[in-house]
């Protein structure tokens, strides 16, 4: 037992009441911390959150009895409920103020005793998806932990730590924000020594308010790293960044412009029908050509940023085009995953939107070969605060620019999107049944339709059930 507490340096966090399930956490060579309860492991740590749809100290009978060693619970329920499985019985708990704050000290204690690489991925869009590039491109020359899915909030960065196997000698650890102040606090958890932002843009303005404000919290993180002798990989295609990496004392620069001695950079870059990018990696000394399994210009950046980071720790050009080749995009992430059914082309984006993503896949649309219509489905841009309105009226006028040739809109923002676009808007709808019905009165045989949207806005609901009529053709 006293090797899973030193590891994870509980004694300093909250106060113990042992029982006798306690004997199990001596059988733990690494920490089993959970806060599903449908996730417990023989012998492993529950921390049980409150949150707005349950609260986890709801499952303390049940995960004791799946096998927990220990719970960490709050001061308020042990006090009320939690003391007659105390001393006196088989259960254990280590009783804390606040369990969300518990959590994140095991993992900021866990995350000491690692003397490795931990690479921190922020920025405004493609995030989850440079991570995954990162990790796959680092994944040839090292063993590799990272951030499953979008596990990159305040729960979701410390239950990725706490995940770290022992033997892990690089972890890339995706942390997104929407309020001022979290960066801060997800670097000091995970102790980054290297890591970049993908860009910054138009994201979650309800609580960052404009484009300054989401500069000044993401590039936090390069303060960390600055302060803490850490290496920053600075996308100098974006000005914002630019601008902030001016005075930073270690920084690695990328770009499809090609910035930096020894980093590589991208020539001859081209889309095939699927919209899938295909470029030639060069170095000072080497090109290596790549196919990129992702879809969409703007992941040529993306792929760029592992590449500087592959280069930098060591690894060759030919090991960074393994690692760029090799990563196929997860079932269920729904950004830019393409479908094709009866002759039609669906692009499914609908994981989430804000006014930099949503014209980056206006681009794909229109880049995309096809032998129809180019129609776009859209959806309303959530969190965009009081520059909703604007922002969406903006976004239309980026579509009257585009090669677009019918336009759908669904939500009460989306009807903005219609500025300027009248010849070319086939509808706005309010109910998802009667957009889907719509559709399938007009998408014919060669077309390509992209659907994007807010993930709120539910709309992979309209393109699955495009691609199950079209599949019954």
């Amino acid at each position: 037992m006293k090797a899973v507490l030193d590891m994870l340096d509980l004694q300093g966090i909250g106060r113990f009441v042992f029982g006798d399930a306690a004997d199990g956490l001596s059988r733990i060579t690494e920490p089993v911390v959970v806060i599903d309860s449908r996730e417990v492991q023989e012998g492993g740590i529950f921390v049980a959150l409150e949150g707005e749809r349950t609260d986890g100290h709801r499952y303390i009978d049940e995960v004791f009895t799946k096998g927990a060693s220990l719970a960490v619970v709050s001061e308020a329920w042990y006090a009320s409920q939690g003391e007659t499985g105390g001393a006196e019985g088989r259960r254990s708990y280590l009783i804390v103020d606040d369990t969300v704050r518990g959590l994140q000290q095991m993992a900021a204690a866990y995350r000491r005793s690692f003397a490795i690489p931990v690479f921190a991925v922020g920025g405004s869009n493609g995030k989850t998806t440079t991570k995954e590039l990162i990790a796959s491109v680092l994944g040839t020359g090292f063993r590799v932990h990272m951030s499953r899915g979008n596990r990159n909030n305040h729960l979701g960065v410390p239950l990725t730590l706490l995940q770290m196997s022992r033997d892990t000698e690089i972890a890339v650890v995706e942390m997104g924000i929407n309020h001022p102040g979290e960066m801060e606090l997800l670097a000091s958890i995970a102790m980054p020594t290297h890591g970049l932002l993908t860009n910054i843009g138009h994201e979650h303005l309800e609580f960052l308010h404009d484009l300054p404000g989401v500069a000044a919290a993401e590039t936090r993180l390069y303060e960390y790293l600055d302060g803490h002798g850490g290496v920053c990989f600075v996308n100098a295609d974006d000005p914002w960044l630019l601008k902030a990496a001016s005075k930073l004392e270690r920084a690695v620069f990328y770009g499809l412009k090609g910035y930096g001695e020894g980093v590589p950079h991208a020539e001859s870059v081209a889309l095939d029908p699927f919209g899938r990018p295909s470029f030639m990696l060069c170095s000072s000394q080497a090109c290596e050509s790549v196919t990129l399994n992702l879809t969409g210009r703007h992941n040529v950046v993306n792929a760029l940023a592992a590449a500087a980071a592959g280069s930098y720790l060591g690894l060759s050009l030919g090991g960074i085009k393994e690692g760029l080749e090799k990563l196929i995009p997860a079932t269920g992430w729904k950004r830019l995953e393409f479908q094709e059914a009866g002759g039609v082309m669906i692009v499914n984006d609908t994981y989430n939107a804000n006014p930099d993503s949503m014209r980056l896949a206006i681009d794909l649309l229109c880049d995309l070969q096809c032998s129809g219509r180019k129609i776009a489905v859209l959806g309303d841009m959530l969190e965009l605060g009081s520059s909703a309105d604007l922002e969406h009226e903006k976004t239309g006028r980026y579509i009257q620019q585009s090669g677009i040739d019918m336009l759908f809109t669904f939500g009460d923002l989306s009807k903005h999107f219609s500025t300027g676009n009248a010849s070319r808007t086939c509808g706005h709808f309010e109910n998802r049944d009667d957009l889907a019905n719509a559709l399938g009165e007009i998408v014919t045989s060669g077309d390509a339709v992209l659907f994007k949207g807010s993930r709120g806005m539910k709309l992979e609901e309209v393109a699955d059930a495009l691609y199950h009529e079209r599949s019954t053709l």
